[in-house]
């Protein structure tokens, strides 16, 4: 890892998380612990205070051991794991640990006017969501590869109740970058932890894993690529909406199209290049991707995927 980008990540996280009251909060998401081959980090870990994220569903109990880990600026020992988490959040971008499903345990660094047992009543009841029919779902806002494209489908009155109070919310995204997304700061305690979410916010919602399939395959194959994490989001979100309603989502045909989202960087089905290959988007069955693609002529499709 080069010593230079490590110690711009470092500085730009620890002014976020630090500056407010020289206090943060490290999250870690310790179900991963078993899928990883490198144990450094919870080693690191072994003589510090974890304060668990407790849930009040059953179900979720034993399922999703989340920690808090209270840093203070002041002290050199918790300076030093700080520096250890920064260096294990870039070491788990590593592609073939993601291709493995090793997974990110290093969620965030939080910095925030609440006591450590308030974040973690915060985190757990945001965290859980209620559907418009009643039930509850629970929410990944907190993994690092779900916070930066959850939070463009969500409304502004919903991302205020989502950082009500937090000062700012730090994580490293999957292009490695940097990410400090400022919250209202208020110390005042939550009423409900509600975000009211719509049917679209859910749709937006399940696709957000899809997103992170297709990102996973175009950095294997461009590295980090010309489209970062976020504009890969804005692009996909409404891209994605257009291909469930006009092809199967049998196989490969949404990674297929979401690669040629990315490879166009524009939504170019927009141009017409699909209407006349496409049936009725009510048919009982609709078409694969592969196969309406085929269709189409090397012309339309060069002339769909121009910038100009």
């Amino acid at each position: 890892m080069d010593n230079e980008f490590f110690q711009k990540i470092k500085e730009e996280i620890f002014n976020a998380a630090f500056a407010k009251n020289g206090r943060c909060s490290l999250l870690i998401d310790a179900s991963l612990k078993q899928y990883q081959s490198n144990s450094f980090l919870y080693d690191a870990l072994k003589d510090y205070p974890l304060y668990p994220i407790i849930f009040y569903q059953d179900e979720l109990h034993d399922a999703l051991p989340l920690y808090l880990v209270p840093l203070d600026v002041h002290s050199i020992r918790d300076k030093e794991l700080f520096h250890n988490s920064i260096h294990h959040a870039l070491y788990e971008l590593g592609a073939e640990r993601i291709n493995n499903g090793e997974g990110r345990s290093v969620c965030a660094w939080i910095s925030t006017p609440l006591t450590t047992e308030q974040l973690s009543e915060s985190i757990s009841r945001s965290a859980v969501q209620t559907t418009q029919s009643g039930g509850d779902v629970l929410i990944r806002y907190f993994d690092p590869s779900v916070f930066g494209l959850l939070l463009p489908v969500l409304d502004g009155w919903q991302k205020q109740q989502l950082l009500r109070n937090i000062n700012a919310w730090c994580y490293i995204d999957g292009d490695a970058t940097a990410q400090v997304v400022n919250g209202n700061g208020e110390s005042v305690k939550k009423l409900s932890f509600s975000l009211e979410l719509t049917e679209s916010n859910w749709i937006d919602l399940n696709n957000i894993l899809v997103i992170n399939n297709i990102l996973r395959k175009y950095r294997e194959i461009n590295g980090m690529g010309k489209v970062n994490e976020q504009q890969a989001g804005r692009l996909l979100q409404p891209a994605l909406r257009y291909f469930y309603d006009h092809f199967s989502s049998v196989g490969e045909g949404v990674n297929e199209f979401g690669l040629d989202i990315l490879t166009a960087q524009q939504l170019f089905y927009q141009r017409g290049v699909f209407e006349q290959y496409l049936r009725n988007k009510y048919a009982a069955n609709l078409p694969l991707y592969s196969d309406v693609k085929s269709r189409v002529g090397c012309m339309e499709w060069e002339k769909a995927f121009s910038l100009a």
